[in-house]
């Protein structure tokens, strides 16, 4: 990886910057500063339900429609109030459009210009690129930062409903569909483990020599020869080395890399990491996929997928479309995010985000016409 962007001087920085002609964030990007606007604008609306809902409980109190001099007094002064809040509001939202502060800026353009000097596109996306398990939320996910090139692409991943914690990640395109194999780092265990569904303990299998201490292999039934074919010595030993403190998981033709931690691309670590992930173990990985072939499943002529041996390596890739028996397409797993409660979690996040605007508007003109019609 070529990092010399992520220490070179500001202005050589921003001169760049300049030249690429482009913005490092854009606009719908969330930030703090446009929360802080969004929120503030439903505490006006509140503030206007509460205001029209006691005076118009102090009109109806009365009984005879009529609005006294101390009612209007009070709504005078509640509309000198407002009118200075929506002033306040008015420049907090021209604050929140601003760009970032100088310090953040710069490090978007180190992370933006790194990306660049090392053939990756900055490409943040609001939806999920891929299926894996850190992409599966009812709610759905942000993708931000984001880097793709050709075949590969790695960034953050963080849950729409919740921002402030996510996974960083590296996903690389394989050549052929794989049975979907998960590898559990056990590096995070201290930390209680952090892979984002639980998988059925029967789908475990012990490999040789001491790779069960650094992960734990969940394969699909009947599919351990299919994951020790995969899982040569050289791979679980470039996987060691390379990848100790990350979860992989092998879905489909994707295979992933993951950590709940979100990885800060504005320092060396994160870039230094992806490089040995894409140069090292996912090179090694790729290359073994390219001959393997589900010798479940038939072929619409009626033959049959090659079988896997030791010299499968001397044949010819088989020409014909691969596929995974549906038996291998997915593990077992227990998702919170995705079930029940899930989507229950995720329909009471959409009712109180509404609840926030549509119940002070409904008591707020309900006592707008309380205070005129005085009844």
């Amino acid at each position: 990886m070529d990092l010399r962007w992520l220490s070179a001087p500001d202005d050589e920085v921003a001169e760049a910057m300049r030249t690429v002609r482009t913005s490092a964030r854009p606009s719908w990007v969330p930030s703090r500063r446009k929360v802080l606007a969004h929120v503030n604008d439903s505490l006006i609306l509140w503030f206007v339900c509460l205001v029209l809902m006691y005076f118009g409980i102090v009109t109806d109190g009365a009984g005879d429609g009529t609005v006294t001099p101390a009612t209007i007094a009070g709504l005078a002064g509640a509309a000198v109030v407002l009118a200075v809040w929506l002033l306040g509001a008015r420049l907090l939202h021209r604050w929140a459009a601003r760009p970032p502060s100088p310090r953040a800026r710069g490090r978007e353009w180190r992370q933006h210009l790194t990306a660049l000097a090392n053939g990756f596109a900055p490409q943040p996306s609001g939806g999920r690129t891929f299926r894996a398990l850190i992409t599966e939320d009812a709610g759905g996910v942000l993708i931000v930062p984001r880097f793709r090139a050709a075949g590969v692409e790695f960034g953050n991943v963080v849950r729409k409903r919740a921002r402030r914690s996510g996974w960083s990640y590296v996903a690389v395109e394989l050549p052929v569909p794989l049975p979907h194999l998960l590898l559990d780092a056990t590096a995070d265990d201290a930390r209680g483990g952090d892979l984002p569904a639980s998988v059925r303990r029967g789908q475990r299998l012990s490999l040789e020599g001491d790779f069960d201490r650094h992960f734990r292999l969940y394969a699909p039934a009947e599919y351990e020869r299919d994951a020790l074919y995969l899982l040569t010595p050289d791979v679980m030993a470039a996987l060691v080395d390379d990848a100790a403190d990350f979860d992989v998981e092998m879905v489909d033709s994707t295979l992933v890399f993951f950590r709940r931690e979100l990885a800060d691309f504005a320092e060396a670590g994160p870039w230094e990491a992806t490089g040995r992930i894409l140069d090292g173990v996912a090179a090694r990985i790729r290359r073994r996929a390219t001959r393997y072939r589900d010798e479940r499943v038939l072929l619409g002529d009626g033959g049959g997928a090659a079988p896997l041996r030791a010299d499968l390596d001397e044949q010819p890739p088989d020409p014909r479309a691969p596929r995974i028996a549906a038996d291998g397409r997915r593990l077992d797993v227990r998702d919170r995010r995705t079930g029940c409660l899930g989507a229950l979690g995720w329909f009471a996040w959409i009712a109180f985000r509404a609840a926030l605007i549509l119940v002070p508007a409904v008591f707020a003109f309900a006592g707008f016409m309380s205070i005129v019609d005085g009844r």
